[in-house]
């Protein structure tokens, strides 16, 4: 059996489909249409220009789906239409253009689809899962396979760029900026007791981090004390960081350090030591659980 997820993100838009066998998933097909919808908002609310991108960006990857005859299809959307002020609207609009349904994940269930896809493909037992998407930061603290606190933050890397930075090169200040709203967040649902010695990344800002520290220190091996020395080296460096960040993860020119910066403070408040990245999250979890209540209703 064929089926798709479409996840309509802050930066960008995703079509993944996978073969479903004996109750796993097997991921044949990645496509996706960079929107940026999460810069196309005008006080707090989107606007028609990002309601066309959302609708260009869906007609677009319908052709995957109808290339590869994907019978199931489910689509959601996280941060970019939650965090609006005419979410409702938005919706209508481009499901009433698309002929698509959407999902609006709430940030509590965004939280859980990615801890239930990441657990069920990586068997994590203990650790924190970090998502940091385009417009939020989903935080799972897992221990012995149990979450112990899932939640999800209102920024992301874009969110963060345009809230914080608004024009490269992106500054000390305003990487501490960032920094600080990201440690009042945490602050309001964690405690500092509560630790990890691994962060599971998931999403293009984890990535983006991972790529630069192999590019700039190839045997580091994911070590969060490096992470925090490329943030600071790049931060200093506008010419090394605009180079490195356009062979590492050329998309991300504008949203790479604002990423690393809220992967570093998640870090730091936790003590992670290391950084794993995780290839699956809530898309996964988000299709099982889908999956899961169409066999139930036969």
């Amino acid at each position: 059996m064929k089926c798709a997820a479409i996840d309509i993100g802050s930066n960008t838009v995703r079509l993944c489909a996978y073969e479903v066998k004996n109750g796993k998933l097997s991921m044949f097909l990645n496509q996706r249409v960079m929107a940026r919808l999460g810069s196309k908002t005008q006080h707090g609310a989107l606007t028609a220009e990002g309601i066309n991108a959302a609708c260009e960006a869906l007609t677009e990857l319908r052709q995957y789906i109808d290339q590869y005859k994907i019978t199931t299809v489910f689509a959601f959307a996280t941060a970019a239409l939650r965090n609006i002020t005419n979410s409702k609207e938005a919706v209508s609009a481009i499901e009433q253009r698309t002929g698509f349904h959407i999902d609006l994940l709430s940030g509590e269930e965004e939280a859980y689809f990615t801890f239930f896809g990441a657990a069920e493909a990586h068997h994590i037992t203990d650790g924190l899962i970090a998502d940091i998407g385009g417009g939020s930061t989903e935080l799972v603290l897992i221990g012995e396979g149990q979450v112990k606190r899932a939640v999800s933050l209102p920024i992301g890397s874009l969110t963060a760029f345009v809230r914080f930075v608004g024009k490269r090169p992106a500054r000390k200040e305003q990487i501490a900026a960032i920094r600080a709203c990201v440690r009042e967040m945490i602050e309001t649902h964690f405690t500092g007791c509560e630790t990890a010695k691994v962060i599971y990344g998931i999403g293009g800002a984890p990535r983006a981090a991972m790529e630069l520290e192999k590019l700039l220190y190839p045997d580091s091996g994911g070590a969060i004390p490096t992470l925090e020395q490329l943030l600071c080296r790049l931060t200093e460096d506008e010419a090394l960081a605009e180079k490195s960040i356009l062979k590492a993860s050329p998309e991300r020119l504008d949203t790479a350090l604002p990423g690393v910066a809220i992967l570093c403070e998640v870090a730091s408040f936790f003590a992670c030591e290391r950084l794993d990245i995780c290839r699956a999250g809530v898309r996964e979890g988000y299709l099982l659980r889908q999956m899961e209540s169409l066999q139930k209703e036969g």
